[in-house]
């Protein structure tokens, strides 16, 4: 339908000057992630990943509530839904 294009402009989001601006876009791509059942796949897509991941490392002091939201959007990014481990085939 839209491509996914609310997505992709959060992606574009995380590469703004505003401090603000990316706690809010790492928080909504985190929420993203948990919700959508394809949204793994798409932040994969986007490469989006590594960009949250730069985020949670910045040196900045007033990036403090940046690295917060790239780290729980991390956390959210990498968390395997129980739900999903009901699909893995069982060795």
């Amino acid at each position: 339908q839209n491509d996914f294009r609310p997505l992709k402009l959060l992606a574009a989001l995380l590469h703004s000057d505003d401090a603000t601006t990316l706690a809010v876009a790492c928080h909504d791509i985190g929420e993203f992630v948990a919700m959508h059942p394809l949204g793994k796949k798409q932040i994969s897509n986007l490469q989006v990943k590594e960009r949250v991941m730069e985020l949670m490392g910045s040196q900045d002091p007033g990036h403090r509530e940046v690295r917060r939201e790239a780290l729980l959007c991390c956390q959210k990014i990498m968390l395997n839904k129980w739900q999903e481990m009901d699909n893995v085939p069982k060795q």
